[in-house]
């Protein structure tokens, strides 16, 4: 449910704004709408962006690991705050870019010498000081002259990719006329430029292991900058929230406070020196913020209804409606009981470990997930791929009178859409309270007419054929799709209504056609899933060797990487096309708007 809000509009003397403000936060419950034009200016922009660089440099400092070990090098990160110690990071990030991009430019260089091999910088020292000349040539293989070997003293070195390495030693100032190129080596030798490469790389070691050292006392100290900025980003955003009048001399501002504490706040306004009135939301002028306040098992599926869009104050909130249909049609994707109990294990031990504290609502909707997982898994037959129906036990015999028998395969695909065509008519029905809630009767007519005409039609059709209570349905229901739905005190009003009730047809039909269609995936999902636990079954069998120890080692090894790419495959599935059917067919047909904005308080990070 959609938590009730009550309208706060303030009136701030313009010298007392920025203190209000300040006991406004201190105070932490009001929210204030911010103006769009304020999200979008420059300076809110640069806020977020140091936001971003810092999360960024959180993020590169924990590559290089956390440790608290206290030496030297530390203090020099407690000394520096704020823009400072971000910069000094960032230094130390970029003085390790510009190392590894010299690395890279010397290994370069480096490779220029690896096709003549170890390169005897002494001896060539040595055959030079003695008046001779050594120099190096490249040439394509086939273009190699013999005859270089004798009038030049060539020496081949080596010979890749169709190019032959060689050298040659003549007497100094002996003009070697050779038709090959010249080879020209980089101004430092071998030895020099790997020298310099171990002293780079030395250095970037050094700065990474400072950067390991201090980085525990820089992330601590970055994450309070960090909640600076964004306490001065959000009172930056509620301060341009506020309308100056009476010539800049009043400051006006509206917020929004749960209804639930309203005395507290009006209590609390009291005492400050500003007029205020409170009020509740006004429909058609007002947008308060959304608070949903739902009972644990539907307050876990608020995360997933976040994903598309929060409601608007004025409709119902779908969460505690999906909420169920959510955990059967997951259940039907995941279609084994046993990949369900693994889920119900491994979260109930997660949730009864309590190390992730900050995950504890994802564990335990895990959890009704995967007992969702284990109903249907029985109703389907199937534990980790294996054929419940061929298991000869006693516990699993009682449970086979439920279970899909194999000539029963259509069974499970009708379900699909016999579920799929009640979950739609439930969305109509909650779409009828809706438009009620948000428009008035008048306007929920037409909805009302379709749900007797595709409802009452079904109902009346299966109890009695088709009789008069079914030609009642269909008469009742095209009187209000067809002429109750628009105005009717105008003389014109039965042809546009007419029309309109035509187009709708038109639309239903051929809508509703396809969204029932679509939960054909529920079968299909849990079929696949289903057959390729099976086929990991049959390859483990198949593919172990006739050896006693190894092949169970095989056959364990193959059963485990296949059902674990199996669930984890079908675990995806079987949360996205829930979400898919839930967020356009339910949605939908329950006539959703959304849109609003989530109660964000105004108070300190």
């Amino acid at each position: 449910m959609i938590t009730p809000m009550t309208k706060l509009s303030m009136l701030i003397y313009h010298r007392d704004y920025k203190q209000f403000l300040n006991d406004l936060r201190e105070h932490g419950v009001v929210h204030v709408h911010a103006k769009k034009q304020t999200l979008q200016d420059e300076n809110m922009k640069a806020k977020m962006a140091e936001v971003k660089h810092i999360n960024n440099t959180i993020k590169l400092l924990n590559v290089y690991g956390q440790q608290t070990t206290d030496n030297g090098q530390q203090s020099l990160t407690t000394e520096l705050r704020n823009e400072e110690l971000i910069t000094f990071i960032d230094d130390k990030f970029a003085e390790i870019d510009t190392l590894q991009q010299h690395i890279s430019s010397l290994e370069k260089e480096e490779n220029i010498y690896s096709p003549w091999g170890d390169f005897p910088e002494k001896r060539l020292s040595q055959i030079q000081d003695n008046n001779w000349d050594v120099r190096f040539f490249t040439v394509p293989s086939r273009k190699y002259d013999n005859a270089w070997e004798e009038k030049f003293n060539a020496f081949l070195i080596n010979e890749l990719t169709g190019l032959k390495y060689f050298t040659t030693i003549t007497s100094k100032g002996k003009e070697v006329n050779i038709d090959a190129e010249a080879f020209h080596f980089p101004s430092m030798s071998k030895s020099e430029i790997q020298s310099q490469i171990e002293h780079c790389k030395k250095e970037v070691e050094d700065i990474k292991t400072y950067l390991r050292n201090v980085s525990h006392d820089a992330i601590a100290h970055l994450n309070e900058y960090k909640k600076e900025v964004i306490n001065d980003a959000n009172f930056y955003k509620v301060s341009e929230a506020g309308e100056s009048i009476l010539e800049d001399k009043i400051m006006s501002l509206e917020g929004w406070v749960p209804t639930e504490i309203e005395a507290d706040t009006i209590e609390w306004l009291s005492k400050e020196d500003i007029y205020f009135e409170a009020s509740a939301p006004e429909k058609g002028t007002d947008n308060p913020p959304i608070k949903l306040k739902n009972r644990r098992f539907a307050k876990l599926f608020e995360m997933i209804g976040s994903m598309y869009s929060t409601p608007t104050y004025w409709e119902l909130d779908l969460t505690p409606f999906f909420a169920p249909f959510f955990v059967l049609f997951f259940g039907l994707c995941m279609g084994d009981c046993g990949y369900g109990g693994l889920l119900v294990i491994v979260s109930a031990a997660l949730i009864i470990s309590k190390k992730f504290k900050d995950m504890q609502n994802v564990l335990w909707l895990v959890f009704f997930l995967g007992l969702g997982t284990i109903v249907m898994g029985i109703i389907s037959g199937t534990f980790f791929g294996v054929p419940l129906l061929d298991v000869d036990i006693p516990i699993v015999n009682k449970l086979k009178g439920i279970m899909f028998q194999p000539e029963g395969l259509y069974s499970a695909f009708y379900v699909s859409l016999i579920i799929g065509v009640f979950q739609i008519l439930f969305g109509m029905c909650l779409k009828i309270i809706n438009v009620i809630k948000m428009e008035g009767f008048a306007a929920s007519l037409s909805t009302i007419g379709w749900v007797i005409l595709l409802l009452g039609g079904i109902v009346t059709f299966l109890v009695d054929g088709i009789g008069t209570p079914f030609y009642a349905c269909m008469i009742i229901g095209a009187f209000l799709i067809f002429l109750l739905n628009g105005p009717i005190n105008k003389i014109y009003s039965p042809f546009v209504n007419i029309g309109a009730g035509l187009w709708d047809t038109y639309n239903m039909a051929t809508g509703l056609l396809g969204d029932v269609l679509s939960y054909i995936r529920l079968f299909a999902l849990g079929l696949s899933g289903s057959i390729l636990g099976l086929v990991f079954n049959d390859l483990a069998v198949q593919m172990s060797p006739d050896i006693p120890v190894v092949g169970t080692i095989v056959t364990i090894i193959i059963l485990l990487l296949g059902h674990t790419m199996n669930i984890a495959l079908a675990a995806l599935s079987a949360f996205v096309h829930p979400m898919r059917l839930t967020f356009v067919e339910f949605y939908k047909n329950a006539g959703f708007v959304g849109g609003a904005k989530e109660y964000e308080p105004f108070k300190k990070n």
